[in-house]
């Protein structure tokens, strides 16, 4: 078994945020000592949370070894990831409604793309004012919005080769909604497959 490549989501986040502000002063929530920039324009990203979208996605990649070999099977699962972006500052409500806006296009993806990025934007939150008060009890506007992403990761599996299964297919029973199977016409046979192909 072996963990595959999982694309650096923050990393490709931070360069999203970047690009999108034009703003350098980017920190990592919960997971930097940081201390933070003294004009309060800067902005704050973290992850909160994160689940599996739809089923897991399995690939035999036979073709890829000798007939009698362990055969590489690699499953793969689409992951969502909602991270929350605080932006501070005087310009933090036009940061907000930049990163929103910008995700909800077309080109938002296409720019990831372009730039190798592993990442694929779903969607932003609209943005909410946060506005709170510091150590020194002074105000600091904040504007805050979701951004979700989506990312494929995967792990690769040795699966053992097989020659050939038996599969038996077993009528119903009489008072089951569905007709038994001598009912419909069908007849029962043993199977045998045979995998990788036998050659002739």
């Amino acid at each position: 078994m072996q963990i595959d490549n999982i694309p650096d989501f923050m990393g490709e986040v931070y360069d999203l945020i970047q690009y999108v502000t034009g703003n350098s002063n980017i920190i990592r929530g919960n997971q930097s000592r940081e201390v933070l920039p003294t004009d309060n324009d800067y902005i704050v990203y973290t992850p909160i949370t994160q689940k599996r979208i739809g089923t897991n996605i399995a690939i035999l990649h036979a073709e890829e070894v000798e007939p009698t070999d362990n055969a590489p099977e690699q499953n793969s699962k689409l992951l969502q990831i909602d991270l929350q972006i605080d932006c501070y500052g005087d310009k933090s409500f036009a940061y907000a409604e930049g990163l929103e806006t910008f995700a909800g296009s077309g080109r938002c993806n296409d720019w990831l793309i372009q730039n190798g990025a592993g990442i694929r934007v779903l969607y932003a939150s609209d943005p909410i004012d946060g506005t709170m008060i510091d150590d020194t009890r002074q105000y600091i506007t904040r504007w805050i919005v979701t951004l979700s992403i989506c990312l494929t990761v995967s792990n690769t599996d040795s699966i053992p080769w097989v020659e050939e299964v038996e599969v038996n297919v077993i009528p119903n029973e009489e008072d089951s909604p569905v007709p038994p199977i001598e009912q419909v016409g069908a007849k029962v046979i043993n199977i045998d497959v045979v995998y990788p192909p036998k050659e002739e």
